[in-house]
């Protein structure tokens, strides 16, 4: 067997989503689309001949921190098979961070999905996602590797199809962080003041654009074209690609410190394979 592989980590849009409830643990019962787009982080990863683990990456994130969840995917797997798992990680980053398109999440799925392939651990997948439940709740369904509906906290997947247009995926260049919009939520629900629009499919939009009355700016000039959603808690937004007429005017309005990517859907992860 290879000592190496190389893994493509896609990304997600939300497109949909509504908060049910807030649990007396704290967390959030949910409903979401979650839609795979071929958005990829690109994941080497080899046997690590030293007794520890080593992770890089081309981006300016903090991957010492055991907050990371690659690091925690590599310790839980080996709690897990009761084994001590080193390897060398290096991460290519191109999915946004803090843009609520799974990026973290994804590259917890990717470990954990290669670690079991390199070591020949023989985990089914239902084993995985389990284990990814405990590093956090968008970490199933990029096990799962199939569009879904998510019920529950997000673990809970129901597969549905793939939608079959391009996306059109605009990325500010500001992180949104999800617990502080959770927050938000929580306070204006208490108060009943929810800032929601009757075309919303997402109740994080309004706050989000409250938050950030410069992006909220452009986000209107953006909307005449094309009927723009948030995905997650922000801070991508992104629109179903139809008229390529709207699109060249859209374009035009992007500012140029912003990222942005024609996206196609995904039936499945390519992370699949190695599951086999």
């Amino acid at each position: 067997m290879s000592e190496n592989l190389i893994l493509h980590c896609p990304s997600k849009l939300n497109l949909t989503l509504d908060i049910l409830k807030k649990k007396e643990n704290g967390m959030h019962e949910i409903k979401s689309h979650f839609q795979l787009i071929d958005l990829y982080d690109v994941m080497y990863i080899e046997k690590s001949n030293a007794q520890q683990s080593s992770i890089r990456t081309n981006a300016s994130i903090d991957i010492d921190s055991k907050k990371n969840l690659v690091y925690q995917a590599i310790e839980a797997l080996s709690k897990h098979v009761s084994q001590e798992l080193y390897c060398n990680i290096i991460i290519e980053k191109n999915i946004p961070i803090g843009g609520g398109l799974g990026g973290g999440s994804s590259n917890a799925a990717a470990a954990l999905i290669g670690i079991n392939k390199l070591f020949s651990l023989q985990l089914d997948i239902s084993e995985l996602i389990n284990i990814g439940l405990k590093l956090g709740a968008d970490v199933p369904f990029f096990v799962l590797g199939k569009n879904a509906i998510a019920t529950g906290i997000g673990e809970q997947l129901s597969e549905v199809n793939s939608e079959t247009n391009k996306f059109l995926v605009i990325s500010p260049p500001i992180h949104s962080s999800t617990q502080e919009m959770f927050q938000t939520w929580d306070e204006l629900h208490e108060q009943d003041m929810l800032p929601l629009s009757i075309e919303d499919e997402n109740p994080f939009l309004q706050i989000f654009l409250q938050k950030n009355p410069e992006i909220k700016a452009i986000f209107k000039e953006l909307a005449v074209e094309a009927p723009f959603k948030l995905s997650g808690t922000g801070s991508t937004i992104f629109c179903v690609v139809k008229n390529d007429e709207r699109m060249k005017k859209t374009l035009k309005k992007i500012p140029t410190k912003w990222r942005h990517f024609f996206c196609e859907p995904l039936q499945c992860s390519p992370l699949l394979k190695y599951l086999t």
